[in-house]
């Protein structure tokens, strides 16, 4: 009897066993395969859902759900499963929530990060390209969503730095509006946008109650790529691509694979020739020849013409377009004509470079620095635009800007501009927004400002360029983008 039950005991612990080396078995097969270890150097580890560490190397298979570690000396770089590269440089813990890839569901894709301390670099992949809303990397503070982008996160539990070496992103801080359970960028008012055409600035989140505050090149001492440098086996950024798309054809956000007469301006196109000033040649008519007939007595006083004097006539040609705009193709409706948003790198060139973007909108404007004016105000008049009221992702009607203003006090660095967006069946929305104008001539609403604005000066600060977005009652909210001259 004793030998029955002993016989028993050990086939039911066996089956016990066996249960649970199976369900560990499907556990470890339903977790997505993230991607491999490309490089690694230095005190480099990985952490299992257990809590358990084991040291890394070369070739090794990265999971969802695994949390890299490194320490002072250590750098992790990881060729993802779409062909994304993320690095994890030292003292840094890079947690993979999720990430799956459905190459033939784009929409299924979700990719999910959450850089619990240090630094990271992070350049989308297949997945992220086609569902940028089911992107996130989350930090203590803050949350960031891309645009197809090439950008490195500093984090710590008090502070979040991102810079953008191509492409874009919004970044906003984790509150009521911006769950860190959520996919995506978060539409806020304390969302930021950064592009690439701020090169070498960064944005800054210090606390969840304020929005990111942007840092401008010369004053960018704490850059996360100064506090800890790339390897030099990190694919590297060259000039031309600071203003472009880094990313393969396969790997853009920005950038879509479409003709260039769908295009609503051919951005490759450089701007057209200005002719030169035509002046009307001055015209003297001929003097006339007035016989003098001499009478025996009488002499006949002369004739004084008096030449006809034509005043030049100058014609002004209109200024040349240095700003261009579209919307991202979810925003695109079946048969219409309106133009799907793209950047330079469509074309192969390098004529144009990112100016802003939210939502709905891209923009871009020609390549090169502005200069500014040390003072005065001067005042802009609206030359283009396009708006919309929009309801859960949908247009519902087009709206028109009228009372347009534009000031910009250079001496002050400060913008000031106001109108009205009127749309069949809306009531009237007034929009008034004002805010800094960087060293750069980037355009920067204030702080919890209910329009959030971004955009910029053409590079001789004749022209003006900025999208806007803003949440009405109803659900409802407003998209535009805007071009001023002066």
């Amino acid at each position: 009897m004793m030998q029955r039950k002993s016989t028993f005991v050990t086939i039911w612990t066996q089956l016990l066993a066996s249960l649970v080396l199976a369900g560990c078995a499907s556990t470890l097969l339903a977790a997505d395969r993230a991607g491999a270890v490309s490089f690694v150097i230095g005190d480099a580890r990985v952490q299992n859902a257990a809590g358990e560490l084991r040291t890394l190397a070369r070739g090794d298979a990265i999971d969802a759900g695994q949390v890299l570690v490194t320490g002072v000396s250590g750098h992790i770089h990881l060729q993802m499963v779409d062909g994304a590269f993320v690095s994890v440089r030292p003292q840094s813990r890079l947690r993979i929530e999720d990430y799956h890839y459905d190459a033939q569901t784009p929409g299924n894709n979700r990719i999910k990060f959450l850089l619990e301390e240090g630094v990271a670099r992070s350049i989308t992949g297949k997945a992220g390209a086609a569902a940028k809303q089911n992107y996130r990397l989350n930090t203590p503070l803050a949350a960031i969503g891309i645009r197809g982008t090439d950008f490195v996160v500093q984090t710590s539990a008090q502070i979040t730095r991102v810079t953008v070496q191509s492409g874009a992103i919004d970044m906003a801080p984790l509150a009521g509006d911006c769950l860190a359970s959520s996919f995506g960028p978060c539409s806020s008012a304390t969302t930021r946008v950064l592009t690439a055409a701020m090169r070498n600035a960064y944005l800054e989140l210090r606390s969840r109650n304020e929005a990111p505050l942007l840092v401008p090149a010369e004053k960018a001492l704490d850059s996360p790529n100064l506090q800890s440098p790339p390897r030099p086996e990190e694919p590297r950024v060259s000039a031309d691509k600071v203003n472009k798309s880094a990313m393969s054809s396969d790997t853009r956000d920005a950038v879509r694979d479409v003709a260039a007469d769908t295009i609503k301006t051919k951005v490759d196109a450089a701007p057209p020739p200005v002719p030169q000033a035509f002046v009307a040649p001055v015209v003297t008519p001929p003097v006339a020849v007035v016989e003098v007939v001499v009478a025996p007595v009488v002499v006949a006083p002369p004739v004084v013409v008096t030449p006809v004097v034509v005043t030049p006539v100058v014609v002004v040609p209109p200024p040349a377009t240095q700003f261009w705009w579209g919307r991202w193709s979810k925003y695109i409706r079946a048969g219409e004509e309106s133009k799907e948003f793209v950047t330079a790198t469509a074309y192969g060139t390098s004529k144009v470079e990112l100016a802003g973007g939210n939502d709905v909108f891209g923009m871009t404007r020609s390549v090169g620095d502005v200069v500014m004016p040390g003072s005065g105000i001067a005042k802009f008049q609206l030359a283009d635009s396009e708006a919309y009221f929009m309801s859960n992702s949908a247009i519902v009607t087009a709206a028109q800007l009228s009372g347009a203003s534009l000031t910009i006090d250079f001496g002050g660095r400060r913008y000031d501009t106001a109108f009205t967006l009127n749309g069949s069946g809306q009531a009237a929305v007034p929009i008034q927004s004002s805010g800094q104008v960087t060293f750069q001539g980037q355009l920067l609403n204030d702080l919890n400002a209910a329009t959030v604005l971004s955009g910029s000066l053409s590079k001789d600060a004749s022209q003006a360029g900025f999208v806007f977005q803003r949440a009405l009652d109803g659900g409802l909210s407003v998209f535009g983008a805007t071009r001023w001259t002066r």
